[in-house]
């Protein structure tokens, strides 16, 4: 009889790791500095993001652009974000399949309703471009709630470096390939050279894109007294366009985004 005590004790025991398993897919990381040098991590809402910027901006030829007037373009392009961020959050988020499918779903909806507005021309582009991201990133959180998911807590699985690469591809993404729809939808909205879609042919964009990715690995890495360096390409290029008014607007809101990236992930 005192030899079962034992194994009594162990089956009433063993429940245990089983259910610290079922919750280890949501381990939280403490990032000890997002600057250089420290480890960085991610939550919920930055994968999401993360995806979000990916299939908007990196995987949004302009081509796709105007077929999304058609039903058949907002298809693909829900298409193109449900697929973009079942790869994002699946191996990472727990309860993915209810993230995956909603969010795609709510941002056709939002994609259309901004197609619907055809507010393309002057200040009104600018405007409903910065609304559209606002609700698609608000959308992203709400998606989060419903799947009963924390905002704020650090999730991620494998090595703290392969999430810390992820956590600075969202700035990097975000200054590069979102910042040159931004530069450009500042163009329009202040009619700063007569065809601002220049800006988003491969000459001017790699350019663009070089720029404010210095800018911003100046903020992220290094210290306070070296940033100015990244004002200088913007300059060069802004008095080598002649130094107009409506060129400053492009210098500053492509200078002014990567910064405040910078800012937010140091």
């Amino acid at each position: 009889m005192r030899r079962a005590n034992p194994g009594a004790a162990r089956n009433r025991r063993s429940p245990r790791p089983r259910q610290q398993d079922k919750h280890a897919g949501t381990a939280d990381y403490q990032a000890r500095s997002k600057g250089s040098g420290g480890d960085a991590g991610l939550t919920a809402w930055l994968y999401l993001v993360l995806a979000h910027l990916v299939a908007d901006f990196m995987l949004q030829p302009y081509e796709l652009v105007r077929l999304k007037r058609r039903p058949i373009g907002l298809t693909i392009h829900a298409g193109i974000h449900l697929l973009v961020t079942a790869a994002v959050v699946a191996p990472f988020l727990p309860r993915w399949w209810i993230i995956v499918p909603l969010s795609a779903a709510i941002h056709y909806f939002i994609d259309r309703w901004k197609v619907d507005s055809r507010h393309t021309e002057g200040p009104a582009s600018l405007v409903m471009f910065l609304l559209d991201q606002a609700l698609h990133l608000g959308a992203l959180a709400l998606v989060l709630l419903i799947a009963g998911l924390p905002l704020g807590r650090e999730v991620g699985y494998g090595s703290d470096g392969l999430v810390g690469a992820m956590y600075y591809t969202v700035p990097y993404v975000a200054a590069t390939f979102a910042g040159a729809i931004l530069v450009y939808q500042v163009a329009v909205a202040f009619h700063t050279r007569p065809n601002p879609s220049d800006l988003l042919t491969f000459g001017p964009r790699a350019a663009g894109l070089i720029q404010r990715a210095l800018a911003l690995t100046l903020v992220l890495f290094a210290g306070p007294s070296w940033w100015w360096l990244g004002a200088v390409p913007f300059a060069i290029v802004w008095i080598r366009n002649g130094r107009g008014g409506g060129q400053l607007a492009e210098t500053i809101a492509g200078f002014g985004f990567a910064v405040v990236l910078g800012l937010l992930f140091r």
